[in-house]
């Protein structure tokens, strides 16, 4: 079994127009203002993407050791981290 930690309860946001460069190959401000939402929180059904699945993690505990199963549903296991 291989076991992943996830903690983070939200994305990680790509801004287009904060990348080195990206301003040379566009001056359409739509374009430069466009920002990318990755899945940091391992929920995600359309992964690399974020889809909102994050919520989920909302009402976990700290210190509390959580599992998701192909449902979704949430489930907190006996062992605790630090």
């Amino acid at each position: 079994m291989r076991i992943i930690r996830h903690d983070r309860n939200h994305p990680f946001v790509v801004k287009l127009e904060e990348l080195p460069g990206f301003d040379k190959l566009t001056s359409d401000d739509k374009v430069l203002k466009y920002e990318i939402h990755l899945c940091a929180c391992g929920l995600s059904h359309h992964k690399p993407f974020c889809d909102g699945s994050h919520a989920k993690t909302k009402t976990e505990e700290e210190g509390k050791l959580y599992a998701y199963d192909e449902n979704d549903q949430m489930h907190a296991l006996k062992k605790e981290y630090e």
